[in-house]
């Protein structure tokens, strides 16, 4: 598996390009810079298969139809958060950058959920908290954590289908999985899933509410 990390847009997402020994590639969170993200999937020789999103905020969503039109790519995302992009009033109190129409939903994910895109296997993790519909993505020993982990830090539930509670449920979900993970956040730097055990008070052994 090969994975490389391009940070688009003023809010620098992480966009992730995952590919596999025969050039078959997964998207995720293509948030903004269509043009330089289609510049690199074509530079790297890869065909999309699929357009994975961790959740609906418009950072993480802007250059979804472009990639959607060029490759024929299965767009997919929790159905709670799908009404981000196909709601015409809520898209735009949400400040989408594109209309609802201009993609095609193809699968509404839910925990448990299995993707396959060539040899890779992408295992569906519901993580509300940020938004109703956020999703962490595991794939190998690598988690792409979105909006709900952060290195040091955890996602906002201030926003459209924020949960405090659902958040800290989530952190503890993704504490509990067995072993070490790489961790691939939708905004900064990597981590691991060990490295937040010991230090992120959001999802460590120490209690954040306790803790402050």
């Amino acid at each position: 598996m090969e994975i490389v990390r391009i940070p688009v847009g003023y809010l620098q997402e992480n966009c992730y390009i995952v590919y596999d020994e025969e050039k078959r590639a997964a998207v995720v969170d293509p948030g903004d810079e269509a043009g330089r993200l289609l510049q690199a999937l074509e530079k790297l020789g890869v065909q999309v298969e699929a357009i994975l999103l961790t959740h609906g905020h418009y950072d993480h969503t802007g250059a979804v139809p472009d990639i959607q039109r060029k490759y024929g790519a299965k767009l997919c995302i929790a159905k709670a958060d799908a009404k981000m992009i196909e709601d015409l009033d809520l898209s735009a109190v949400l400040n989408q950058r594109w209309k609802p129409g201009e993609a095609q939903v193809d699968r509404f994910l839910v925990d448990g959920d299995v993707i396959e895109v060539g040899k890779l296997r992408f295992d569906v993790i519901a993580t509300p908290g940020h938004s109703k519909g956020s999703v962490t993505y595991r794939c190998g020993d690598t988690l792409f954590t979105g909006d709900t982990l952060f290195q040091g830090d955890c996602g906002r539930t201030d926003l459209y289908g924020g949960s405090y509670d659902e958040i800290k449920a989530s952190l503890k979900k993704l504490a509990a999985l067995e072993g070490d993970y790489r961790v691939l956040p939708g905004h900064g730097p990597e981590s691991t899933l060990e490295e937040e055990r010991l230090h992120n008070v959001y999802i460590g052994t120490q209690d954040y509410d306790t803790y402050f």
